[in-house]
Parts: C-alpha cells; sequence; structure tokens
C-alpha cells in the first residue's frame, strides 16, 4: 500500500468519526473529475448532494504548500468556499478566499458543521455597510465615534 493510499484510509477513518457515510455517494463524493481534467481526492456535499468542501489527501512527506496550492485549484473550480489537506495523521482547514493560509485542525468537520458554515456565509454582512440606528445610537459623539 502506497503512503497516500495509507493516508486516503486514515482519512476514511477520520470521516467515519465525524459521522460522515463513505459509502453514501451524497455526501462523500471520491476521485470526482474537475473540468480542467484533475481529480479531487474528496468531495464533502451536504444533506441535498451540493458540494460544500474538498480534501486533498497527501502522503506523509508531501510537501503541504504543494497540497495547498492542489486544494484550493479545486475548490476553486467546484465552487466550494472551503478545503481540508489531510495526510490521515494532520488535518488543515482552509477558507481559501478569506484566508491567507490553511490552520491546523483536530479533525476534518462534521457535514452539520459544514452546512452552518456555509450558511453563515451567506447571510455574512459587512458592518461598515449597515446603516446606524437612530434609535439606538443618537448623540453625534456616538455616531463619530462609530463612523471611524
Amino acid at each position: 500500500m502506497t503512503n497516500e493510499a495509507f493516508a486516503r484510509v486514515k482519512i476514511d477513518a477520520l470521516l467515519s468519526a465525524q459521522g460522515w457515510d463513505t459509502l453514501d455517494t451524497n455526501a462523500v463524493r471520491f476521485e470526482v473529475q474537475l473540468p480542467d481534467g484533475t481529480r479531487a481526492d474528496y468531495v464533502l456535499c451536504d444533506h441535498h448532494g451540493r458540494s460544500l468542501a474538498v480534501i486533498e489527501a497527501k502522503r506523509y512527506s508531501a510537501d503541504q504548500g504543494d497540497a495547498a496550492a492542489q486544494a484550493k485549484a479545486y475548490a476553486k473550480q467546484l465552487g466550494v468556499p472551503y478545503a481540508f489537506m489531510s495526510n490521515g495523521n494532520e488535518v488543515l482547514f482552509w477558507e481559501w478566499q478569506r484566508e491567507a493560509y490553511p490552520r491546523p485542525v483536530k479533525t476534518i468537520f462534521k457535514q452539520a458543521d459544514l452546512e452552518r458554515c456555509i450558511a453563515t456565509l451567506s447571510v455574512r454582512r459587512d458592518p461598515t455597510g449597515v446603516t446606524i440606528d437612530r434609535r439606538i445610537v443618537e448623540r453625534d459623539d456616538q455616531i463619530e465615534c462609530i463612523d471611524m
């Protein structure tokens, strides 16, 4: 068994431990063909089968920077905001549109957690675009402070 194949066995165990049904192709897809001809190792989906995140499996000795570049390319093609990179022992998570670099996490997120993250993205608002409610903020010095 190759190092990457061994990593995939460990990743499958991580997914199962978090409640992912690795046999359900509506939840977890393997070796997904992308428009540019490459293949994403794993695609995690919501309860309706829509893509939420990709997982790039790497052998233990592989450079994590290369894995991050691959994962970002796959996430862009799939139109998903999240990417995981893992060798089975370490897991990195990356919200690649908002963060400069992947960060270590304890494990791969549960399906419900990823769905919640996606829902949060859709309702997120820029605080500078919110108008000041004059019923709450009454004094000019308060308004000036908020506008700073």
